[in-house]
């Protein structure tokens, strides 16, 4: 039986996995690793120009925003090629695509360099921050993916550990 869509799985995994997605960066930069990119700043200190503190919820918020649009966007796509099962591989398979149009995106938005003070040199998919960011941002993305693809069957009303695997 084919899974169907349904909104609110697909919010409460996208609010999730919105957070999860940004657990390697944060956890990077906690341990002293020169990671550079910082999304809650580029979208709220950046985009949104709202400074300091302020500006760091702001981007939290707007990101989290981002996830459950996206997250609603995988739920929709797994309702229309007929997904029964496997969501974690289908997850994952989101990911990849995510990430794909994820790297032109940062490539355009204002983010700033910690190092320089340059706005919008990270490049594509972060590559001119280095491979750290890079790889760093594969993990996001895969993790995004895999998250939501198992939050949303965990909620589901079809949901449970047949559905996600």
């Amino acid at each position: 039986m084919d899974i169907q869509f349904e909104f609110v799985p697909a919010l409460l995994a996208g609010l999730i996995a919105g957070t999860i997605m940004e657990g390697p960066v944060y956890m990077q930069k906690a341990f002293g690793l020169p990671v550079k990119q910082n999304i809650f700043r580029t979208w709220g200190q950046n985009l949104l120009r709202v400074p300091g503190a302020a500006g760091y919820a702001a981007g939290f918020l707007f990101h989290e925003g981002v996830a459950v649009f996206a997250a609603v966007l995988y739920a929709l796509f797994f309702d229309l090629v007929g997904v029964d099962g496997n969501l974690w591989l289908w997850g994952l398979i989101g990911g990849l695509i995510h990430l794909t149009i994820a790297g032109p995106v940062v490539a355009i938005i204002p983010s700033l360099d910690p190092e320089t003070g340059v706005i919008g040199g990270q490049g594509l998919a972060y590559r001119k921050y280095g491979a750290l960011d890079v790889g760093t941002s594969v993990v996001g993305h895969l993790m995004f993916g895999l998250s939501t693809a198992i939050l949303y069957g965990l909620f589901h009303s079809q949901g449970g550990s047949t559905l996600i695997f």
